[in-house]
């Protein structure tokens, strides 16, 4: 019995470490794309995207001082300013019955795949 129990022990962190894995690469005809990939290579891997969209990801939002006149005074009034950083997604169709993917990119590299709905 502990044998038994041993050996499902094994089988099942074998198997947490193949899902883990999955998230992390895309199979793209005969080859992976992976998190790190360049767009560049990416493209190279799988081919143009279906869908190509992008947004500002905010990072940081500052303060910043700013005088205005007002007749005789100076008002000082501060200014938020948010900075950000452009991110590309990347929309793939794998096939009828799969799941729409999802590679988004940041300063050109990719940094996570994600799944949508399945393809009907």
């Amino acid at each position: 019995m502990s044998k038994y129990l041993i050996a499902l022990f094994y089988i099942s962190i074998c198997l947490s470490f193949a899902s883990t894995s999955a998230a992390e690469s895309l199979r793209c005809k005969t080859t992976l794309a992976q998190i790190g990939d360049t767009k560049s290579e990416v493209l190279d891997k799988c081919g143009e995207p279906v869908m190509t969209d992008n947004f500002c990801q905010p990072i940081a939002t500052t303060t910043q001082p700013q005088g205005i006149q007002n007749g005789n005074n100076n008002v000082q009034n501060n200014i938020a300013i948010a900075t950000c950083e452009n991110v590309d997604i990347w929309t793939y169709n794998p096939g009828k019955g799969k799941f729409m993917t999802h590679l988004y990119f940041q300063r050109g590299q990719l940094q996570s795949i994600r799944y949508g709905e399945r393809v009907k």
